[in-house]
């Protein structure tokens, strides 16, 4: 017989974990389909902004995170070729530098997020690919899948959700890919040993094209990420010499690892940039890097996932009690939550691409505690973001 789930969710990365974990507390008889073998590696910063912890403590996940081997991660220094300024997570109301970041490689908090999809009573399967999504009266009704041992399986659900990456089944199997328009860059990332310096505070090093982030992950690591434009050298060569030769054309990136070694090896994604045309439709709804990512370096990427998943989780709720087609009210409430937070990060990205410009930023937020204190809480996802897109804050920042 064919099974049957209220909810199929592909992908058992933070976004589906979450969603999985929030809808099986619900009630609701939830599957995990997911194609690797927890813990997996997974290329990403692993810095999680202040936010990222807010919602890990709505979804009842936060003891279990907090539990593992993890660096708080006071704020971040952003660097420009000629100077510097600091963002210190400040509590929105009291003003006091209380609040954190995190730190944590992916390996650890994916596993501990599937684990409590599990523990909160969602079906996880692992080693399973889907292959394509059934179709049925004209919505998604399930999905086509294989096994490790090469055995197939149709699956049915009320409703798929696409948590799969930025190379979706779902969304290309449904013939969602819309092509990004900008920018297209490619990610390394590895983790050192033994950088003394990075410890409260992480780093981001700017400059024309490329920027280097480091962040402490616990255990005495820090990870260290390199992005640049995916069409800048054809000949990179192999992937962990190109790494290390360019993370060292960075005289900051050199000074902070120091004696600092490499001990993991180096992964890679690319392009980053994801785009889709729609994000929900009859029968499926996709979330986290699925539903459509741009660039790193503001660093909301595990805050979008989670968040994303508690708005999948409410939308799904109502459509499975109301019986409807579609999930209730997703698109909306996506645009709601983050459509501010991505126009500032579009001007984060043109600033990058001009130097000059991003220099001038970089000094007026050295030389403006109020103004940098207003972008820290918007890119630490813990305050609206619509406030720094205000002309008067505008002016504020760029004013000479």
């Amino acid at each position: 017989m064919r099974e049957r789930f209220d909810v199929i969710v592909v992908g058992g990365g933070p976004a589906g974990a979450a969603t999985a974990a929030s809808l099986a507390r619900l009630g609701h008889y939830v599957l995990v389909l997911e194609k690797a073998k927890f813990p997996r590696e997974k290329p990403c910063a692993e810095y999680f902004s202040p936010g990222t912890m807010d919602v890990l403590e709505r979804l009842g996940a936060m003891e279990k995170v907090s539990a593992l081997n993890l660096s708080l991660v006071r704020g971040m220094r952003i660097f420009g070729r000629h100077n510097s300024f600091l963002q210190s997570y400040a509590d929105s109301q009291t003003g006091l530098c209380s609040r954190h970041a995190m730190g944590i490689s992916r390996p650890l908090f994916d596993n501990a997020l599937l684990t409590y999809a599990r523990d909160c009573g969602a079906e996880v399967r692992e080693h399973i690919r889907v292959s394509d999504v059934i179709v049925e009266d004209g919505r998604v009704a399930g999905v086509r899948a294989r096994s490790g041992y090469g055995d197939e399986q149709t699956i049915s659900a009320s409703f798929v959700v696409g948590a799969d990456g930025v190379h979706s089944v779902i969304s290309r199997s449904l013939g969602l890919n819309a092509d990004p328009d900008w920018p297209r860059r490619i990610g390394l990332v590895a983790r050192y040993e033994g950088a003394a310096a990075i410890t409260d505070y992480g780093e981001m090093h700017t400059g024309r094209k490329v920027y280097c982030g480091l962040a402490p992950v616990g255990n005495g690591l820090v990870n260290v990420g390199l992005v640049e434009d995916l069409e800048r050298p054809t000949d990179r060569g192999p992937m962990e010499p190109y790494f290390d030769k360019r993370v060292a054309e960075f005289p900051g990136v050199r000074a902070a690892l120091g004696p600092a070694r490499r001990v993991t090896p180096v992964r890679g994604i690319g392009p980053l940039a994801h785009k889709v045309r729609n994000v929900v439709g009859p029968g499926y709804l996709l979330v986290g890097d699925a539903a459509g990512f741009r660039d790193p370096f503001t660093g909301e990427g595990i805050y979008r996932a989670l968040r994303g998943a508690e708005l999948a989780t409410a939308s799904l709720e109502a459509a499975l009690r109301e019986e409807s087609n579609v999930p209730i009210g997703y698109a909306a409430a996506r645009r709601s939550a983050f459509a501010d937070k991505e126009r500032v990060c579009s001007l984060v990205q043109f600033f990058l691409g001009k130097p000059k410009l991003f220099d001038y930023v970089i000094d007026r937020l050295a030389a403006r505690a109020q103004v940098a204190r207003g972008l820290t809480e918007v890119l630490g996802d813990y305050s609206p973001a619509g406030k720094v897109l205000r002309p008067r804050y505008l002016w504020s920042l760029l004013k000479p």
